[in-house]
């Protein structure tokens, strides 16, 4: 398994996983993702399985910080752990920087489903159904948990979805994250995030 650069020839997989792995109110234009690559302030990074494609990562970067923006598994190469070993690749590149991502809020989610924007390995397609997306919710935090990620207790709205913040660092300042989102949303970023807790 390998996390590199991903190439011209590389984006039309990129894409059609970007499309299928997250809903529309989630995904920015993923031109505006390409910009943000070539001037440097966004990685897209490629996960290989051997010579196939079977994933991607796409991180926001600042001085200090990364965020985990996207991170998706091909749909065939779920459930055998390459969600898992690229994880912890991309936790290792950023081993120098505070490593963050955002999850939907997983509070009411609980209560829904009595226990138990990222598709892993850990987790399947959505079909539908409000219990269904809570559980999905529920493993998909799971997830970045087992892979050493910490609650932080900071939750934010972004485009008008709750999300909540894990980092690779529990006690990681809502001041390191908001400027990184300063930095790579620019001027309309107090539109698109507020702190909600």
């Amino acid at each position: 398994m390998e996390l590199c650069t991903a190439g011209s020839l590389d984006m039309k997989f990129i894409l059609d996983l970007y499309q299928r792995s997250f809903p529309e109110a989630e995904r920015k234009p993923f031109s505006i993702i390409e910009r943000k690559a070539a001037m440097g302030s966004v990685e897209i990074l490629l996960v290989k399985e051997g010579s196939r494609r079977a994933g991607f990562a796409i991180t926001a970067l600042s001085s200090d910080a990364v965020l985990l923006d996207y991170f998706a598994i091909a749909e065939e190469f779920r459930g055998q752990g390459i969600g898992t070993d690229a994880f912890l690749l991309l936790k290792e590149l950023y081993s120098d920087k505070c490593f963050f991502l955002e999850i939907e809020e997983t509070d009411g989610a609980q209560k829904e489903t009595g226990g138990a924007r990222e598709e892993t390995d850990e987790t399947q397609e959505n079909t539908g159904g409000a219990q269904e997306k809570s559980a999905d919710r529920l493993r998909r935090k799971a997830f970045y948990l087992r892979n050493g990620m910490s609650e932080t207790g900071i939750h934010i709205e972004l485009f008008g979805v709750p999300f909540e913040v894990l980092a690779s660092d529990p006690d990681v300042d809502y001041e390191l994250c908001r400027q990184l989102y300063r930095e790579l949303l620019g001027p309309a970023y107090g539109n698109m995030v507020r702190r909600i807790r």
